[in-house]
């Protein structure tokens, strides 16, 4: 009987704490406040991918004019917006693509690659999806993202490296994106209001 006894309250202890050791983990790689992975669960994800595909690229985005929309509409909103690309963002994802918010409005996308020209076409996907987005608890809204993507054979990536190259890009997208804003309101300017 107390054999018995012992050996449940061992079963429930190493249940429990197989349990709790789950849950801390988990809570560990998971952004609070959108429920996408984190840098950690992007590190681990890299890591898994470079072993099972012959190429792996990350994509890095931001959102374009987050400030301003947080300035307009406050930093509550703005968490909802940023729940919402998330969601879309894992709505998007393909099977074995991981996508994580790395901090503020910036969030990474591991894209494990068949071909070398396949992440530039989950990049694109990935970009429509975000500026489908018009409304957040029915406010209207523009959404569009800064994206660049990096690619590079398995066996020779680097984390680091990825995600440095393809932020470059992703600044390059940014200002290519800022310039074509300015070029098109200088157009919707009217002569008569030009002089």
């Amino acid at each position: 009987m107390l054999t018995e006894i012992l050996l449940a309250v061992t079963t429930t202890t190493t249940l429990s704490t197989g349990v709790c050791s789950y849950r801390l983990r988990r809570k560990l790689r998971t952004d609070p406040l959108t429920g996408l992975g984190n840098r950690l669960a992007l590190a681990e994800a890299f890591a898994r991918a470079r072993r099972r595909f012959p190429v792996v690229a990350v994509a890095l985005g931001d959102m374009n004019g987050f400030k301003a929309l947080n300035d307009i509409h406050g930093h509550r909103f703005g968490d909802r917006v940023l729940v919402e690309i998330a969601a879309i963002l894992q709505r998007t994802a393909a099977h074995g693509e991981v996508p994580v918010r790395l901090h503020g409005d910036e969030f990474a996308v591991l894209i494990p690659c068949p071909t070398p020209d396949h992440a530039a076409r989950r990049l694109d996907a990935y970009r429509t999806a975000v500026d489908a987005l018009t409304e957040v608890d029915g406010q209207p809204i523009t959404a569009s993202m800064a994206l660049g993507v990096m690619t590079a054979p398995s066996e020779s990536a680097e984390l680091s490296a990825l995600l440095a190259s393809a932020d470059d890009r992703m600044y390059g997208d940014k200002h290519a994106h800022h310039s074509m804003r300015k070029e098109q309101e200088c157009r919707s300017i009217s002569p008569a209001k030009a002089s």
